[in-house]
């Protein structure tokens, strides 16, 4: 009887650490989204977001560029694969100054419209082959990081004259980050 317990303990610890193994490398392997999201080279000819706002529909095919940021400490999600991103003409508060100690959160355009900066914003999401949004953040991911300019292409989600505008990205081009005086720097134009 005794020898009977024993073996079941040790056959529980062992199946249970099976388990608990496969379901940590399970979330390990799929913490950063798939690379076939990532563009090469950036697309030619591409308008910016807010331009493209103005025509989009529900189901629509789109590509436009933008820049990481939007939301102060809110750019990326940290449980979910998902940003803000801001249209090109915003002006974040770090190209308004060449000091560095200008604006402690620049990612948040705080000097612009408030009216502006609505109309001027857009969430991206990633989505799995189930159509579910993967459970972490995109953050640094193929050289994702706030303030960047990148080009994303896909399909918008929803979108509204509140200035919601959801696109599920099929594609994503990352490029750089714009300096004090050349605005347009890392946007690949």
């Amino acid at each position: 009887m005794k020898s009977i317990l024993i073996t079941t303990l040790l056959l529980t610890f062992v199946v249970g650490c099976g388990d608990s193994n496969t379901k940590e490398n399970q979330t390990t392997l799929a913490s950063s989204i798939p690379g076939a999201f990532f563009m090469p080279s950036r697309p030619t000819e591409v308008d910016d977001l807010v331009k493209v706002k103005e025509t989009a529909k529900t189901g629509d095919e789109v590509t436009f560029l933008a820049r990481i940021g939007g939301r102060k400490n809110a750019s990326f999600i940290s449980s979910l694969a998902m940003m803000i991103v801001a249209d090109p003409s915003l002006i974040s508060c770090e190209l308004m100054s060449d000091g560095e100690d200008h604006c402690a959160t620049p990612e948040d355009y705080c000097c612009e419209n408030p009216t502006k900066l609505t109309k001027s914003l857009g969430t991206i999401r990633f989505l799995d082959d189930q159509g579910d949004m993967f459970p972490f953040s995109v953050e640094g991911a193929g050289g994702m990081e706030i303030l960047k300019y990148i080009v994303v292409t896909g399909t918008v989600h929803d979108i509204n004259e509140n200035g919601v505008f959801i696109v599920d990205a099929s594609k994503i081009w990352v490029g750089g980050k714009p300096n004090y005086g050349n605005e347009r720097q890392g946007s690949g134009e």
